[in-house]
């Protein structure tokens, strides 16, 4: 089991990231639609959702945030912060955001 962390949005400066593992187009596919929503959930609704970030070796990132903007390699937060999209594991929609 990976060791999974809560940090701040600052502290996503001090991280090291790696890689997440995929193993399929499809979870690529999901996980890009996900930021995507994210980034609407965000900046219209302005709420926040929880984004799972891969760490270097065994290590995983939980941070509860909005996001602004995912390009099709960053996504970006406030005060120009970013990460690489490669790197996000997961994206969870708090209960309000569902549709």
């Amino acid at each position: 089991m990976k060791d999974i962390r809560l940090i701040t949005r600052d502290e996503l400066r001090q991280i090291s990231l790696a890689r997440a593992p995929l193993v399929s187009e499809e979870e690529h596919i999901v996980r890009w639609k996900a930021l995507h929503k994210a980034t609407f959930v965000g900046n219209i609704r302005e709420e926040k959702v929880t984004v799972l970030l891969q760490g270097k070796k065994k290590m995983r990132y939980r941070i509860e945030t909005t996001l602004w903007a995912c390009t099709n390699e960053w996504v970006v937060f406030k005060e120009g912060v970013r990460i690489p999209i490669e790197s996000v594991v997961d994206v969870t929609f708090h209960q309000a955001s569902e549709e």
